[in-house]
Formats: structure tokens, sequence, C-alpha cells
């Protein structure tokens, strides 16, 4: 009994300090409806401090250090002090590249200089069926288009330079595109295809070539062999895209896309078909996963992709690849072979705004010079290449 009533109870505070409160009541009843009363009012209080609770992250001052956003205009793109210092602070943080506000059209900028330079999550505009998003689908198909994919140990290598000028040849890989068949069209038109392959790289911007047009024959087109085999000079498989796209040929000469297949480079596999068995054999619940992330050398039927890296029922190209190690001692045949095909592009140059600007008469070197240098890299030149093809 308390304070002349039958029935109480008392509430304790949290803190020692504050008075505790003592409820008196005449019937138990009475009693049951204060204390239920009570119960509720302390519990709304409780989720009342938890929901704000939940807000405070939003609402304090807080130093992200583990992952960093940076717009796509603010990140280190050139050679520089810069570029080195986000190199290095990509080894050890996140970062996390996404799109410029200005983009109102939904485009993509080049993903592939900031994969070089280490960075970790490279937002793009998944909409838009560009090469950019295309290359993003390639990338991700090594781990099934699934979490992360590891970086090369070269970039994470501490002498790593991402704009350094690459001059060792590591591969060689020689394509022939042979033909196609099922391409698609745009509109009711009959397509007039033709194929470009590409090899996309840091130091990849002149290796590209592609094939005659065809006309009206988009069902089996057939291209003839090239007078010379088409060879591409790798410096680096593990950042290298190998990629084929099919345009069409429209009544003004413009290409339009129709399609298109992309691999890593190191996805393109030298198998023989004993190894090639022994694969579907530990890989049989995930084979066909594995068949759409990789490529194979010899003669292969290449699915086409549509400009989203979605399957085209039926359409594919017939191309022959050839893959081949360039040994240490032949490394130094094919760098010279690089640098002197840059001077002759420099020479064909220099010669022609030599015929078309009298006012270069005064220059440094007349056309007699020009031309001899010139004939002289050509004759070094075709000497590499025999040995090369003797070795």
């Amino acid at each position: 009994m308390k304070n002349g009533m039958p029935f109480a109870f008392t509430l304790q505070p949290n803190e020692s300090e504050d008075l505790a409160i003592d409820f008196a009541i005449e019937t138990v009843e009475e009693q049951f409806e204060w204390y239920k009363i009570v119960w509720d009012i302390t519990q709304k209080e409780k989720t009342k401090q938890y929901k704000y609770g939940c807000l405070i992250v939003f609402t304090a001052r807080y130093d992200y250090k583990e992952i960093r956003s940076f717009v796509e205009n603010k990140v280190p793109n050139a050679k520089g002090q810069k570029v080195e210092d986000f190199v290095r602070y990509n080894r050890k943080a996140l970062s996390r590249i996404y799109p410029k506000g200005q983009r109102m059209d939904s485009s993509n900028y080049d993903p592939y200089s900031l994969w070089m330079c280490g960075c970790h999550m490279v937002a793009l505009n998944f909409q838009t069926p560009d090469k950019c998003m295309q290359l993003n689908h390639a990338l991700f198909s090594q781990n099934g288009r699934s979490g992360f994919v590891l970086q090369p140990e070269l970039i994470r290598s501490e002498s790593y330079d991402p704009y350094q000028e690459k001059n060792t040849v590591d591969q060689i890989i020689t394509i022939r595109v042979i033909g196609a068949r099922h391409l698609p069209r745009q509109g009711r038109s009959i397509a007039s295809p033709f194929v470009e392959v590409e090899l996309c790289g840091i130091n990849s911007e002149d290796n590209k070539f592609k094939t005659l047009v065809k006309s009206d024959n988009g069902l089996n087109p057939v291209w003839p062999a090239p007078p010379e085999p088409v060879q591409f000079m790798v410096c680096e498989p593990e950042t290298t895209f190998l990629r084929f796209v099919v345009h069409e040929e429209d009544m003004f000469s413009d290409p339009n896309f129709l399609a298109h297949a992309t691999f890593p480079v190191k996805g393109i596999k030298t198998v023989t078909p004993k190894s090639l068995l022994e694969l579907y054999v530990a890989l049989c619940p995930s084979w066909k996963m594995f068949m759409a992330s990789f490529a194979f050398t010899g003669y292969r039927s290449v699915p086409l992709k549509n400009g989203f890296s979605e399957d085209i029922e039926l359409a594919s190209l017939l191309v022959f690849i050839d893959m081949n190690q360039v040994e240490k001692a032949e490394e130094e045949l094919y760098s010279s072979s690089t640098q002197l095909r840059k001077r002759q592009a420099v020479l064909s140059n220099e010669m022609f705004l030599y015929d078309t600007h009298k006012n270069l008469s005064r220059g440094p070197y007349n056309r007699d010079d020009l031309m001899k240098e010139f004939s002289t890299n050509e004759i070094q030149l075709q000497k590499i290449q025999d040995t090369c093809k003797q070795k």
C-alpha cells in the first residue's frame, strides 16, 4: 500500500540523478491501464530516438577515406605529375568516376584511360549503345558479368605509367575476315556490309583495318583474302581488346552500325582439341558462359551482338585468327619495325607538304634527302619483315 492506495508501481528513470515516479491506484484494472499507457509512451520515445539516430549519417560531417567520387572532367587524363599521383592513390583507395552533367544526350566518355589509371568504378550511361559500353561489357565478360574484375598485375606495379609509350611487342595476332551470315539490316533495305577490325589499347591508335564493301548482300557475304596478311602487334595483352564491327554503307557512302563482337586479347586462347575437351569436362555446368567470354585461334565463327551487347540470332562472322608469342630475341625486330613505320609516316607527310607548299623549299631538308631516307627505311623495313617471316 502506498499513499493510502492498495495498488502501486514505480517508474524508475535511466539517470540516477532523476527522481522516481510512483503510481498509486485503487483497483487492479486501473493499474494495468496506467501500466499500458506508460509502456506505450516509453516505446514511442525509443522508436523516435532510433529513427533520428539513423539520420545522423546524413547530417554529420565525415571525411571518407575509403572511396571518393570524381566527375569525369576533374580526373587527370594526360601526362604529368597529377596522373602519377592519381595512379598512386588508386593503389591504396577506391575511386568512382561518373559522367559530367553536361552530357544531356546520355553520351559516354572513354572508360579505357580511366581503367588504365587504376580506377575501380567507372560509371557509364547504360542506356547508350556505343563503343564505350561495348568495351565495358567485354571487360566484365571475363567474370561472367558479375562482381569485380581483378586488375592486371601490370597496373598494380610500382613502376607502372599508363601513358608511357610501349615499344616491346609481346604477341602478334594475324586476322583474316572470310565471310558473314544473317547480318541484321536497318529498315527494309538490303545491307551492303563491310567489317572493321580494331585493336583497342593505349598505343593502338593505328591498329585498324577494314574489308571491302559487299554490295547488297547481308545474308552470306564473302570477302576475298587481302594481298598481305593483316597483323596486329600487341604490346600489353592484359589491357588490350580485339573488336570486330560490322557496318553497312548507305547511299551517301556513310557507315551505319549493324553489329559488333569485342573480346579481351588475353581471352583469346590457343587450344588443341584434347585440351578443349578437358576444359569442357572441367567446366561443364558453366560451359556456355565460358564460351561466351573467350575466343579461340584458328577458323572460328564469331557470334555478333547488337549495340547493347545482346546476342543477335544466327548472325556471325567467319574469321581466321592466329596468335604467336614473340620470343625475347624477336622483340627488338618488332620494336624497330614499329619505329620505322612511324618514321615513314612522318616522311610521307613531309614530302606531301613539300610538294604542296613552295615555302618549304627553304626548310632544313630538300626533297632528294627526304626521298633518300624514305627509300633506305623501306629497304630496312622489308628486311625486318622477311626476318620475322622466317622466324
